[in-house]
């Protein structure tokens, strides 16, 4: 199939998540769409690389690669919670200008936007406290951390991300892209109001949808969203013939 006749899908894991949460995406969406996880270090099979801690940083790194590999090829973006959906904004930023690069939306779910301003009331370095109120918060019990031998494994990697969070500056940043902002009806950490922020870091269409189920409800029924993303993409596809 012609590049023209394809979206690639780039998504991005939230806080302590793999790019295995997207693993079976292509099996659902539409043959004009194709998912493309992308891995963070740290974690899953690059569990032995150092992670990132600076989220600009990051986006740097994934702006080059994603710049180098998508040559004239049309593109999205899907991020989940603030990390996931902060760092494909930043991602965008530092392409939307690129002649060769093709940017079509930005979906983000279930995630502060860059502008706001974010108090979980979490010190990193109290490290049981600190797995026990992220789980508070997000509702996700990662099972592995009651074994000390992976908790140790995955520890550095968890505190980098909520530390690239938690130290990322109030951002203000427009792109000039589509956004479509997802929350999920029983999130009890990121509000509809704050997910309906996202309107204000875009200069086009803005779009608000509801899904059902808690703030990591993407683990457990993610068609919603997916359904949402393939509507829109579609209908990109579609304008452009």
């Amino acid at each position: 199939m012609n590049n023209e006749n394809v979206i690639y899908l780039l998504c991005f894991p939230f806080g302590g998540g793999g790019a295995s949460v997207y693993s079976e995406w292509n099996n659902n969406l539409s043959s004009k769409i194709e998912a493309v996880p992308i891995q963070l270090p740290g974690r899953e099979r690059e569990i032995g690389e150092d992670p990132f801690t600076d989220l600009n940083e990051a986006a740097d790194h994934y702006a080059k690669m994603i710049g180098d590999e998508y040559v004239n090829r049309r593109i999205a973006f899907f991020g989940h919670c603030f990390l996931g959906s902060t760092l494909a904004f930043e991602v965008i930023k530092r392409l939307e200008n690129v002649p060769q690069i093709k940017i079509e939306h930005l979906f983000a779910s279930a995630a502060f936007c860059p502008s706001s301003i974010r108090e979980y009331g979490i010190d990193i370095n109290q490290e049981d406290e600190f797995i026990k109120k992220v789980e508070q918060l997000t509702g996700m019990k990662n099972e592995a951390f009651n074994i000390p031998e992976l908790k140790e494994l995955l520890m550095p990697t968890f505190k980098a991300d909520f530390q690239m969070d938690i130290e990322y500056p109030v951002n203000n940043g427009i792109i000039n892209i589509p956004i479509s902002a997802i929350y999920a009806d029983n999130d009890i950490f990121v509000s509809k109001d704050e997910v309906e922020k996202w309107k204000s870091h875009t200069s086009k269409d803005y779009e608000l949808y509801q899904v059902e189920g808690e703030h990591m409800y993407l683990l457990q029924k993610a068609d919603r969203a997916l359904q949402i993303v393939e509507q829109s993409l579609l209908n990109n596809l579609e304008g452009s013939e």
